[in-house]
């Protein structure tokens, strides 16, 4: 039987940021991995799912994939967009919205959630932001037959403070093989010989100031510093720093990231809540070494192949560092780790795990999660 999957692709008009990469990445590898060159995908049950993207028509954008038919539709845009127009279009056929926002009462619906920030972090959110995210997680998490996650942690985090149903949630680990991407055209500007890397965020569940108070801890043992990322005034100010020793790049490219992946001793990620933690896996993808915080789902990406560290007390954080950076055979070890952890997270896997999802809710099977 002849099916059809339609893709909220109303993230194909925005810039890429988190839950964007993780969208584009997972169906370019479904393009490439899963789908004839029309578009189909035939499930174990014998089903014939015909997948296409549907965007508004507020942009021209094609379609990145020549076997993904983008579908322009409608004259809203945005929220107004999702909720009124993208239900009628779609009908009676499945949709499948992977950026965390779909249609409230949508029942043939696959969503996405990505993490439950809202509910765990409040204060870190406007309050037009949070109230509009948890309503749309009470009712569209109820309302879709489906639900896909990106880690176990999430999955446990949307029973535990959203309420949601485990056995409708389907855990969709991330890949990280977008990072061996691009580097061959990145240029970078003077660096140290060997520096440690850190991804510098205002978000205070980020905890940058914890690689701030390392470093300070490690004084002139230290090793040199690139940070990247949006600059946190705040934190640099009351931080006693050897300017000569901190380089601050502020925003970078993606092949410049990866690049400076390649170069770094390690990444410091002592992160207090990641739904999943792209960084680090990118990191061990291109061979670097990383320090992560016992939090959240960083341990449940790492493995065995991380440094870990308590996100709660610097003095932890700095000695994972010195772990790290002193000792070239830790480095190394960690380096083997991480890509054999990393040959096991890819976006092939998790489009497959995304089809899966489709053909057991499609079909009323109960969710077993990987």
């Amino acid at each position: 039987m002849e099916r059809q999957l339609l893709v909220n692709a109303r993230f194909i008009d925005r810039p890429v940021t988190g839950v964007e990469r993780v969208a584009r990445e997972a169906l370019a590898a479904m393009a490439r991995d899963h789908l004839d060159a029309q578009g189909g995908w035939t499930s174990p049950g014998g089903d014939y799912w015909r997948v296409s993207l549907v965007a508004p028509r507020v942009a021209d954008t094609p379609s990145p994939w020549p076997n993904l038919p983008l579908l322009r539709h409608g004259r809203l845009r945005g929220h107004a967009w999702e909720q009124f127009e993208l239900p009628r279009l779609v009908g009676r056929h499945w949709l499948l919205s992977p950026c965390n926002t779909g249609p409230l009462l949508k029942r043939r619906h696959l969503l996405f959630l990505h993490d439950a920030q809202p509910f765990a972090f409040p204060g870190n959110f406007t309050w037009s932001f949070r109230t509009w995210y948890r309503l749309l997680f009470h009712i569209a998490g109820r309302r879709a037959a489906g639900l896909l996650c990106n880690s176990v942690f999430t999955r446990d985090e949307l029973v535990r403070r959203v309420g949601l149903d485990a056995h409708k949630i389907t855990t969709c680990l991330l890949g990280g093989d977008h990072a061996l991407r691009g580097t061959e055209v990145a240029t970078l500007p003077p660096l140290p010989d060997t520096f440690l890397l850190a991804v510098s965020s205002p978000s205070p569940n980020k905890n940058f100031s914890a690689v701030v108070a390392a470093l300070e801890i490690l004084g002139d043992a230290a090793p040199a510093c690139v940070i990247v990322g949006a600059p946190n005034e705040r934190i640099f100010a009351q931080a006693q720093l050897d300017s000569k020793r901190i380089v601050r790049l502020g925003y970078v490219s993606d092949a410049q990231l990866f690049a400076l992946y390649s170069r770094a001793l390690a990444l410091v990620y002592p992160s207090f809540y990641e739904g999943f933690g792209l960084p680090p896996l990118e990191a061990m993808t291109r061979g670097c070494p990383v320090v992560l915080a016992r939090s959240s789902a960083l341990p449940e990406i790492g493995g065995d192949a991380a440094e870990y560290c308590d996100p709660a007390d610097p003095a932890s954080v700095a000695e994972a560092i010195a772990r790290v950076c002193t000792s070239p055979h830790h480095r190394n070890v960690l380096r083997e780790r991480g890509h054999a952890r990393a040959s096991e997270l890819t976006w092939s896997h998790t489009a497959r795990s995304m089809l899966d999802a489709l053909a057991r809710t499609a079909g009323g099977s109960p969710h077993t999660d990987p």
